[in-house]
């Protein structure tokens, strides 16, 4: 131990129970996606949409089990980074390392820029949204670097009070006053025709990979991890499914504010006037809870690559009275701001920065479930290999020339790999 109370550490304090550990991974999942993608569904394929999102959360499902199983039995602070050191050795860690690092450095960015843009929007004024940005980034950094137990309960009760928010928002149109119905559910007459939208809204259900990089501070995580991943799950399905519900009976497709803000059109139905400031706030909310999260799970991700030599070892100094990888806090952080950074200045725009880190996620998503058919060997494990990683590689043929970036991401990881192998610690 060192004199400024820190340590260096081949683990991190296990501290996560079932009831904290689901709260931060549905903290980690809820997003941004959940203020926009149910009325733009609706606008754009009509009554059926709602049934788009059941199937999402079907589609979600093999990969759901790929990452409890694996979590289960392969515990670590780089989750997906841990998958594949388990299944290819160091050289299969090294890649993913640096896939998993600029998904999170790009992810990360966009929440915090998403929830600059609803600060902004409380104070009516664009030129908050870079200050509010960093603050953001200043405030989960500070939160998390008081360790897994404070950072954990804060983002229990911050995804409860989230979660009754979202499920007053999905029934309040119900509740009003003189309620008529201004739109419809109905199963299509062709299912085929909702098979566009499972595509764009399969991105409100990412984030099952950061989550596995929590599986190192579970106190028992082969029995609590499945508990966690399955109670997230139905809670985030039923969320998910209430609110699409929502808009679909309480507005009307052709109204411009039910595709640009649809909780603002449905909480416009009871508060009227207030219901811009109450979606703002909402909004505010909710990515407040995904940043948290996001800041836990990338420094999680910095400290386990720091841990195979592929940052400076630095990186898995943990604070010895709170359990917290302080480094790799600063670290993630400071990739986050650089990307807000070059948001603010022009050199990259929203969209690019949302695209970025989808699809490094999604290349992780792939690589996870390869690894799961190389470490579970009965054909039907190996068969769910092949469900899970099929809807990725469908999404991921659509980026184009955005490949590249992960392409490079995984060059990089090999390289590093090679130059510091000699210094790597042996496998586990």
């Amino acid at each position: 131990m060192t004199d400024t109370g820190e340590r260096q550490a081949g683990e991190l304090h296990k501290t996560l129970s079932v009831t904290r550990g689901i709260g931060v991974a549905v903290s980690m999942v809820v997003g941004s996606g959940l203020l926009v993608l149910p009325g733009l569904t609706f606008t754009q394929f009509g009554p059926g949409a709602v049934f788009a999102w059941i199937a999402a959360a079907v589609v979600m499902l093999p990969l759901l089990l790929v990452f409890a199983r694996l979590g289960a039995n392969f515990p670590n602070a780089g989750g997906v980074i841990g998958f594949l050191r388990a299944g290819f050795g160091r050289a299969g860690a090294a890649p993913v390392a640096y896939v998993l690092l600029g998904a999170t450095a790009f992810g990360g960015a966009a929440m915090a820029l998403t929830g600059a843009n609803y600060v902004a929007s409380l104070v009516g004024s664009a030129g908050w949204v870079l200050p509010a940005a960093l603050a953001y980034l200043v405030v989960v950094a500070v939160l998390n670097a008081q360790g897994t137990r404070l950072a954990g309960g804060l983002q229990t009760v911050v995804t409860a009070v989230l979660v009754l928010l979202i499920a007053l928002v999905a029934i309040i149109p119900f509740a009003a006053p003189g309620f008529e119905p201004s739109g419809t559910i109905a199963l299509p007459a062709d299912p085929l025709t909702i098979v566009p939208a499972i595509g764009l809204v399969f991105f409100a259900f990412t984030g099952w990979e950061l989550v596995a990089s929590t599986t190192e501070e579970y106190r028992n995580p082969r029995r609590d991890l499945p508990i966690v991943v399955g109670a997230s799950f139905v809670i985030m399905t039923v969320l998910y499914v209430g609110m699409a519900a929502a808009v679909q009976i309480s507005l009307d497709p052709e109204d411009p504010l039910t595709a640009n803000a649809p909780v603002v059109a449905v909480l416009g139905r009871v508060l009227g006037d207030s219901a811009g400031l109450a979606a703002a706030l909402l909004g505010a909310l909710i990515i407040f809870a995904t940043l948290m999260g996001g800041t836990w799970a990338t420094s999680r991700i910095v400290f386990a690559a720091a841990r195979e030599r592929l940052l400076p070892f630095g990186a898995t100094r943990v604070n010895a009275l709170n359990g917290a990888p302080v480094t790799a806090i600063i670290v993630a952080v400071l990739m986050f701001g650089g990307v807000v950074l070059a948001q603010g200045t022009g050199l990259l725009t929203l969209d690019q920065v949302f695209r970025l880190s989808s699809v490094n996620f999604l290349v992780g998503y792939i690589l996870s479930a390869l690894a799961y058919g190389v470490l579970f060997r009965s054909w039907w494990q190996r068969v769910l290999a092949v469900v899970a990683a099929l809807p990725a590689l469908v999404v991921l043929a659509g980026f184009g020339w955005l490949l590249l970036f992960p392409a490079a991401l995984l060059v990089t990881g090999t390289v590093i790999h090679r130059l510091t192998a000699k210094s790597a610690p042996a496998a586990q």
